[in-house]
């Protein structure tokens, strides 16, 4: 299956029953996203805990495989911002910022479908920091 296919059936709903709970997941995070979102920032600090952010460095088969754009869809999808960039030495750098569940999301839809049966070479998360959060940033999306 190619990444088209597993992100439109992450979307949809569709596949297998291991993919309908993923998205179920991904609505979920996005759900209550939305519900911090229209509370305002104390609500977000309370009903769901505090945004942070986390610079991830992937290594393994993450350039020239669409890593940037399935991290930047899977991001988007549950509502967290940041960026992702491809580094000189072949790794790969994103920083995510959210809640926790948003962060988490986007590591384990990454994981699932880089080091699931889907994909062959696969990835590790080298390095995990939190950094300061980025006030006013509205999406995430691929650095160049």
């Amino acid at each position: 299956m190619g990444l088209l296919s597993f992100l439109r059936e992450l979307v949809d709903g569709g596949g297998t029953t291991e993919d309908k709970l993923m998205h179920a997941e991904l609505e979920h995070v996005r759900a209550m996203a939305e519900a911090a979102e229209a509370g305002g920032d104390m609500a977000q600090q309370t009903a769901l805990g505090p945004k942070l952010r986390r610079r991830y460095r992937f290594v393994g088969s993450v350039q020239g495989v669409g890593f940037r754009f399935t991290c930047s869809n899977l991001a988007s999808s549950v509502g967290a911002t940041g960026w992702v960039e491809n580094e000189y030495d072949g790794s790969v750098i994103a920083e995510i910022q959210g809640i926790v569940e948003q962060i988490d999301a986007v590591i384990k839809g990454l994981d699932r479908y880089y080091n699931g049966s889907r994909f062959m070479g696969g990835f590790t998360i080298d390095c995990v920091e939190d950094v300061p959060l980025v006030e006013g940033e509205l999406q995430f999306g691929p650095r160049y």
